[in-house]
């Protein structure tokens, strides 16, 4: 069993990707903190003292707290707002690890291949306050820092409704219609929360510094994963049609730099993947 390195504090911990590596963690062993913005407002700047007093010396910090999705200048500046007041309390503390999870925003959304070694140009207001929380966070002190940049995150219980597997299994789940913009043809990949969690606890467990990309390697269209969606549901579901869809772009992700750092980790599949959440989804509506 691998060593376990002191605590673990979770920022965002309410959030989606907060709350499954707070899952995860607690699961393996660890001693999770676990701090939302009931407890800790980070948009407070008067609050870098009450994280002071959480801290210790020795603690890995895993920051995934933002304005998410941010739409507005408003949302990008009380996210850096947040930030800077973490990098405040940190100033005073002697941490193992910081852990920054960001977005693939950060690459822009044109079409093409993207890895670790990609130019950053964010070309929407999430990809700018994304790559703005990472350059807050450059000025922190920490023997190891890691920033993590998940692609589209899917999953049972995700708060945001985006357009794609979430969006397409609510609809189904509630009306028997999956509705998709023009053709769909437009591709992207989507990586499931638990693979994003499970990659968080494994760069802390390992102590892994740097960039780390989190996709699956597997681009989907999303006529095609529309229709992954309807498969895994019962006869009577159906994909409709509405609008158009201007300008559709293609974007893929090489994941040899997260196959090098966790080769016995294969990330799941679209058709497995969006199979899992349904059946989560439908256990949740049950309980």
């Amino acid at each position: 069993m691998p060593e376990i390195h002191g605590r673990i504090v979770v920022l965002g911990a309410s959030g989606f990707v907060g709350s499954h590596v707070v899952a995860r963690a607690r699961n393996a062993g660890w001693d999770v903190v676990a701090l939302a913005s009931s407890d800790i407002d980070l948009a407070n700047p008067g609050s870098n003292q009450a994280l002071v007093a959480v801290l210790q010396d020795g603690d890995t910090v895993v920051y995934s707290a933002a304005v998410v999705p941010s739409k507005s200048a408003a949302d990008v500046g009380k996210s850096l707002l947040m930030t800077q007041t973490l990098v405040d309390a940190l100033a005073g503390v002697e941490i193992a690890q910081l852990v920054v999870v960001s977005s693939d925003a950060v690459y822009g959304s044109e079409s093409g291949v993207s890895n670790e070694e990609s130019a950053c140009v964010p070309d929407t207001l999430h990809g700018i306050m994304n790559l703005g929380r990472e350059m807050v966070c450059s000025d922190v002190f920490a023997p190891v820092k890691t920033v993590v940049r998940p692609s589209a995150i899917y999953g049972s219980g995700d708060p945001h409704n985006s357009y794609g597997p979430n969006r397409f299994a609510r609809q189904a789940l509630e009306s028997g219609e999956i509705c998709i913009f023009g053709g769909g043809e437009a591709k992207r990949d989507h990586v499931t929360i638990h693979n994003v969690a499970e990659v968080i606890f494994r760069a802390i467990e390992g102590r892994q510094a740097g960039v780390i990309n989190v996709a699956s390697g597997q681009s989907i269209s999303f006529a095609d994963l529309a229709g992954l969606v309807r498969d895994a549901g019962p006869a009577g579901w159906r994909i409709v049609v509405a609008g158009s869809e201007s300008s559709p772009t293609f974007r893929t992700y090489d994941i040899s730099e997260l196959n090098r750092r966790f080769p016995d980790l294969v990330p799941t599949g679209p058709a497995e993947g969006v199979s899992v959440m349904i059946t989560e989804m439908q256990g949740s509506a049950e309980a």
